[in-house]
């Protein structure tokens, strides 16, 4: 379960980054996400049967005492979940199953606003921010004794998930939808002893039980194509 002030946060980037989107396709952008930063307010829990206030600037993500760890997680998950969502934009053109679109437009509403939240702790920790169209190999913290960028597909893979469609769109989504969120859970699970970061280890907790959540039931729907 989030912390209030996480769940908090990510509830307002999600209100943002969903604005405007209908259920004829997958438009959240994280990137547009980002641009609108200089409006989000954090809400602020009062005492039990008190309004809830919101903060009077902008929200604060000021987060000292990062780990190694914590930082390996959080850039190499921004350019991990920024692949999610180009997996799950192709859905609405290509996709055959009501439940693998449904599937696609919930990883890009949980994804997107935390993408958006990650770039902001890596901004206020002054270390650079993965950028859409980076290389996802430029972040990778491998070779720096911590897990690697696990399951995400190769140019290849992406390549043939554009020209499925139908059917075997929604095969080849699951499978390698399955596969990226493994390698996500993987590295959460990886980074949690190492963590030093109460943010950071909540994210981290957070991705670990909702996408192994999500793989049951990609796993279950795949079985059933």
């Amino acid at each position: 379960m989030r912390s209030s002030s996480l769940a908090a946060t990510l509830a307002v980037a999600l209100s943002v980054g969903l604005s405007g989107c209908s259920d004829a396709a997958t438009s959240t952008s994280p990137d547009a996400a980002a641009s609108s930063t200089s409006e989000l307010r954090e809400l602020v829990p009062g005492a039990p049967g008190a309004p809830v206030a919101t903060a009077s600037g902008p929200v604060d993500v000021e987060i000292p005492g990062w780990s190694h760890a914590d930082l390996a997680f959080v850039q190499m998950m921004v350019p991990h979940h920024r692949q999610a969502l180009e997996m799950a934009a192709l859905a609405p053109d290509r996709a055959a199953s009501q439940e693998v679109l449904s599937l696609a437009r919930r990883i890009d509403a949980a994804q997107a606003p935390e993408i958006w939240l990650m770039s902001q702790w890596l901004e206020a920790e002054g270390v650079d921010v993965p950028q859409a169209g980076d290389d996802p190999a430029e972040w990778d913290h491998g070779a720096h004794g911590h897990a690697g960028m696990a399951g995400l597909l190769s140019p290849e893979e992406m390549a043939a998930l554009i020209r499925a469609e139908g059917t075997d769109f929604d095969r080849l989504f699951l499978e390698g939808m399955i596969r990226h969120h493994d390698g996500a859970v993987q590295m959460a699970a990886e980074g949690m002893p190492e963590s030093t970061d109460a943010r950071v280890l909540e994210l981290m907790e957070e991705v670990a039980t909702g996408q192994a959540a999500e793989i049951a039931r990609m796993e279950s729907l795949l079985a059933s194509l």
